[in-house]
């Protein structure tokens, strides 16, 4: 009995892990319809609306629908991104609720911030790529020289050498 409480609570944190992972890919999509929408004239509660009629269902679309709720019910949008920003413990996430936050108490049109956040967050991304990129060929040389370079060298020089033992004997 304990040890399937354990295993679920296993499943449930690597389940979560996994989740709030996929929050970070789904960002930069949402910004932009959001700026998409702002930019026609509509504020962000709008806008927000907008993103959850139209996106996939998602970790991002439900950590969002939760926002939208909290601001319906009578939370401020500032207290909303906050619990946001809390409740996924993302890097990307917490400076764009942070961006939002600030443009929203300073009165400013969040419309530049949200297209500079989007931008921010795909150069990061690209960056995070093409250092994964590079390490790839540092990962790869292990099972290059335990698995391939043994096969190969024994292909081609086993014949040689039993051709060898075989004139001598």
């Amino acid at each position: 009995m304990e040890n399937r409480k354990y295993q679920s609570g296993w499943i449930k944190s690597f389940r979560e892990r996994k989740r709030m992972r996929l929050i970070p890919a789904e960002l930069p999509e949402a910004i932009d319809l959001l700026t998409l929408v702002m930019q026609a004239g509509l504020d962000f509660q709008v806008a927000l609306a907008h993103y959850l009629e139209r996106a996939p269902q998602g970790p991002l679309r439900a950590e969002l629908s939760i926002v939208q709720s909290e601001i319906r019910t009578g939370t401020s949008r500032i207290d909303a991104l906050r619990h946001f920003a809390e409740r996924v413990p993302d890097r990307d996430v917490r400076e764009t609720a942070r961006a939002i936050i600030q443009g929203i108490e300073l009165g400013s049109s969040l419309v530049p911030i949200l297209r500079a956040q989007a931008k921010s967050l795909r150069k990061r991304r690209a960056f995070e790529a093409e250092k994964r990129a590079a390490v790839a060929p540092l990962k790869l040389m292990v099972p290059l020289f335990v698995f391939i370079f043994p096969t190969l060298f024994i292909v081609l020089f086993g014949p040689v050498v039993l051709t060898i033992m075989r004139g001598r004997g």
